[in-house]
This record gives C-alpha cells, structure tokens and sequence, in this order.
C-alpha cells in the first residue's frame, strides 16, 4: 500500500507541475484584485464545489473578460444552477473555462440567445458553437457579473475545466500569485468513529465527539483519555481561511498517520462529475442530514470510488494492542499554511457488541437490495449504497396523508443511484384525479414534508428517491399562485414583474402572451420572479393584452390577464 502512496504523489506531483506551467496564460477575468467568497472542492449539498467564487465588491454588473484566447463553445440561461453561464474552450491549453451567475451577455452574444429563446419559446436555453462562430483574445469583453441561477449573492461563479477528461481542477493554482493567502486552517470539531461490530470507544459502539481546546495558536489541545479496542475512524470539522476576508473555505489537503504510518489521505486538486456525489461518503451524511455541519472522515466507506482519496486498511485503525497509539491529523492549504492535530488513542481490551441486526433487513452495498411490506416497495440498484446496513423498517399512520407512513431505516443513508420507491395509495382515495397524488418525504427532525412526485400506476405511486427515510403520499390540488408587483409602474420602468409560487409540488411551466404572441418573461428561480422587459423590436406603442398561464409539476393551473398601454 506504501507504493500506492508514492505513485499518488508521483502523479499529483507531475500533474502540479504541469498545471503551474499554464499559471501565467490566465488572466484576471475582472479589472479590479482577485479576492474569493469561496473555493474548490468546498462542501456543499450532496456535491463539490466545482469552481472558485470570486467577489465583486458586492455588487452586479462589473465588465467580465475571457482569461485565455480561445473559441465561445457554449452559453446556457436557467432559472437555476448557474443562470447566465459562458463556457470557453481554449485547445492550446487544453481547458475550458466557465463563467457563472452572469447579470448579462456581451451584446452579440445577448441577441443570439434571445433569437433562440424566441424560437424556442422558453426562457431556458443551452446553445452550442462550433469553433469558428465565436473566436475569443484574452481579455476581450464577454459579460458582466451577476447573481442569477442559483447564486446566494453577487459573484462570479469561475471553473477550469481538463478539456479531454472533463475534470474540474481547482482555479486557484493559476491564481496563487494573484490572491495572497498566510491563514492556516481552523479545526471546529472531532468524532471518533467505532466500526459496527468491530470496535468500541470508552466502553461505546456509537460515534462520540472528541472534547478539545485551542491553545493560543489556535491549535486543538486534547485532554481527555481516549480508550478504544478494534476497529475505529475518526472525522473532523475544518474550514480554512484567507487574508483579509471572513469567508469559509474547505480544506485541500487532509493527512491521518497512525505511529508515523500513513493510513488516509486526500488531496483536492481535481474531480471529474461523476465523483461530485461522493460527498454523501466522504462526509457523515447523518450529521449533515440532521445539523447541517459537514464532518469529514478520514476513513473510506466501501462504497465510496472518490479519485483524489488514498489509504491503508480504508483509513481504519486497528487498536489491537494495550498500548498508546499516536495518531495525527495534518491539514494543509494549497499555499502550504498547516494545522496539526495531534491525539493519543491507549489500546484497552473491551468486549465489544455485535451488531444490532434484530428485527433488521442486512442491505449489502455491493449488491442489490429490495425490499417490500404491506402498501410499500423499494428496489435498490447495484453499488447505491456507500456501506452496509441493517435497515429498519416501521409505518404508521396519520390521517392528513392518502397512504401509511413509511419509514425506510432509522437514520438517513445517501443512495449513489437513485432507488426505486412504490406506496399504495388507500383505496378510498385512488377513484378521481389521480394524477394530483405524489410521493413527499418527511424530515424526521422537522416532520417538514418535501415534495418527490411519481407517477401514478394501478393503486401505486412510482417515484425514485436519493435517499432512505420517511415517505408517504399527498395530493396536490391547489394551484400556482400569481401575484403581480406594483402593475401601476410597469408602463414608467418598462418592465413588468410577476412573482410565481407554489406550495407543494412547485411551477413546472410558464407561459407569458402579449396580444397572442409569446413574450419572453426571464426568471428568477430563487426570488420565484418573472420579468419581462418592453421591447421596442416586438412591442409597439399603444394599448396591450398580458395572459400569463402558470401550472405546477401535477397539472394544476392558474391565468392571470392584464391589459396595459405602452
């Protein structure tokens, strides 16, 4: 396994260099300094940050430009995800380069995609270019910067991208010189993990939290004796820092020795798209699950292909000797800032308790699993789950929803590949509208419900679902709800705006019509707005007719008419 540890750092250390020979061909994309509001591989739900988030003073529409010459190989408008996004090809460095969150096109770019939107007739559009429809010279005008899609603030969401594996690689190695950086990271917390079965710590099988303290250097100091016998992980909650900025940001380079002995490592440099959803394994999904912090274990659950983890014996450590074995954890950032976690684990015989299998059905992670009960059924592909479990199974039921409640296993489990999900609706319920029904989870901390669909098959409701937990199923009959903002002033600022919302299984399609003719309604996703603005090219003076249809994902459907002059 020593030689696997070599080989990996032989790699990063090629590919590192190969990569900073590029540094200097990618120029800042904004006319003021480079200063970042996030960073690459950073946690985020159920995927890795792909990209770098760079600041822009607080504010929307500051001139963005191409950092390297190449050819515009794509641009895509949604109401979520990235919103206005560009995506540059650059073949002689073999990168792409991506754009996010934008407030705006560049001109010709910005008349291309309406034409197409137009054509379409739909606000979503995903247009692609061939190499010779749009060249591009470094630090030629592309855009201006924004906040739309799903972006939690001004910012320019920017990726780099390998152009042959299509891998994310992280933007700031060609931009180190350009953002300055002395803060090593900060430690937040640290759990012991006993493996099910197979260890114990202070005399327990569950995961505990390691008590420490930070000395004056900001360094965990632990005090308390930790006594354990077999098997065990550990994890632990980390952010790093940045000069002059008080944002958070993940940890690039995490390392566990036991007794000197390399036995986990990972090194955030690069991912591909299929491994993003390998945070469900690389963190403890329960804790994020049920608090929202992100742990990260320092061992590899079996389940779990991420590319830019090595380790011994999957990072687990074996206590099997009375004595004390010396564990620690190495965080480094990508400028070489390093924070020590040094810990002492004494090796105490403990009988240890099997695994708590009674009443459970043993769901092997490399195999496929399937189970079924009275009004339920539920069929989980091959290598979905990350580890083995015993699920647990119960029902109940509870008068506002049209099936029994079922719950699949006592805590939340990630599935890789989405499982197939089958709930009986009673009876009583299954003789009109039928296709109103769908499948909602239920947060066990909160009881909120949130809303998964399916289709409806002879009595039954199929959906698939990405996780185990609590399902049952409701009906959604009320319809979207329109609310127009301040009509009155549309005439003065030239746009109209319209909030759409709807409570249960969400806006699936809208449509806007002025005088019978599509109209091109921008939407907001996150802010749930639509706008359009007057356009002198296909709306002329005079007196207007506005309908707006709007239907949610179970056909329900709401109009709204106005007529305005102009």
């Amino acid at each position: 396994m020593n030689k696997i540890f070599v080989a990996i750092v032989a790699f990063l250390s090629v590919t590192m260099s190969s990569i900073q020979t590029e540094a200097q061909r990618l120029a800042n994309p904004f006319d003021f300094p480079i200063q970042l509001s996030g960073g690459f591989c950073d946690l985020r739900a159920h995927h890795y940050h792909a990209g770098i988030d760079i600041r822009t003073k607080s504010g929307e529409g500051h001139a963005m430009h191409a950092v390297q010459k190449g050819y515009i190989s794509r641009v895509s408008v949604r109401p979520w995800e990235y919103g206005l996004a560009i995506y540059i090809t650059h073949p002689d460095d073999n990168l792409i380069t991506v754009y996010g969150h934008l407030q705006k096109f560049n001109h010709r770019i910005a008349e291309i995609v309406k034409e197409k939107q137009y054509e379409n007739e739909n606000y979503s559009v995903d247009i692609k270019f061939e190499p010779d429809i749009f060249p591009i010279k470094q630090g030629d005008l592309i855009g201006y910067s924004g906040n739309s899609g799903s972006s939690g603030g001004p910012h320019l969401h920017f990726e780099v991208r390998d152009m042959q594996t299509g891998e994310w690689i992280d933007p700031l190695i060609f931009y180190k010189s350009d953002v300055p950086d002395t803060c090593k990271p900060l430690v937040r917390g640290l759990k012991i993990y006993p493996t099910e079965g197979k260890g114990m710590v202070n005399g327990n099988n569950k995961k505990q939290n390691i008590e420490f303290k930070l000395d004056k250097n900001d360094q965990p100091v632990i005090a308390a004796t930790i006594e354990a016998w077999g098997e065990i992980g550990l994890g632990i909650r980390a952010v790093d820092r940045m000069d002059g900025t008080g944002f958070s940001y993940g940890i690039k380079d995490i390392l566990l020795t036991v007794d000197s002995v390399e036995m986990f490592r990972s090194h955030a440099d690069r991912f591909s798209p299929e491994e993003s959803k390998y945070i469900n394994s690389y963190t403890d999904y329960e804790e994020w699950s049920d608090k929202r912090i992100f742990y990260i274990k320092t061992f590899v659950d079996p389940g779990n292909r991420t590319q830019f983890i090595a380790s011994r014996n999957s990072g687990k450590i074996n206590i099997n000797e009375e004595r004390i074995y010396n564990i620690l954890i190495t965080l480094t950032d990508i400028y070489g800032n390093t924070s020590k976690v040094p810990m002492k684990i004494k090796g105490k015989k403990q009988d240890i308790t099997p695994p708590d299998a009674i009443g459970a059905k043993l769901m092997r992670w490399y195999d496929y699993n399937a189970f079924s009960a009275k009004g339920v059924r539920l069929t989980i592909p091959l290598n979905s789950l990350y580890n083995s479990i015993h699920m647990r199974y119960d029902t109940s039921f509870v008068k506002e929803y049209f099936s029994l409640v079922h719950t699949l296993h006592n805590s939340p489990v990630p599935l890789h590949t989405p499982a197939q999900l089958s709930i009986r609706i009673d009876s009583s319920f299954t003789s009109t509208n039928t296709d109103q029904f769908g499948i909602v989870r239920i947060t066990n901390s909160n009881g909120k419900t949130s809303w998964i669909g399916g289709a409806y098959h002879d009595g039954w409701i199929d959906a698939e679902i990405s996780e185990l937990g609590t399902y049952t199923v409701t009906r959604d009959s009320a319809p979207p709800v329109i609310r127009p903002i301040d009509p009155g002033k549309w005439r003065e600022k030239k746009k109209i705006s319209i909030r759409i919302t709807d409570d249960l299984s969400g806006v699936s399609i809208y449509r806007g019509e002025i005088d019978g003719k599509y109209a091109l309604f921008e939407y907001d996703g996150k802010n749930a707005l639509i706008t359009y603005t007057f356009d002198n090219e296909r709306l002329h003076p005079g007196y207007h007719r506005l309908k707006l249809t709007v239907t949610d994902r179970r056909g329900n459907k709401s109009t709204y008419e106005y007529s305005f002059t102009w």
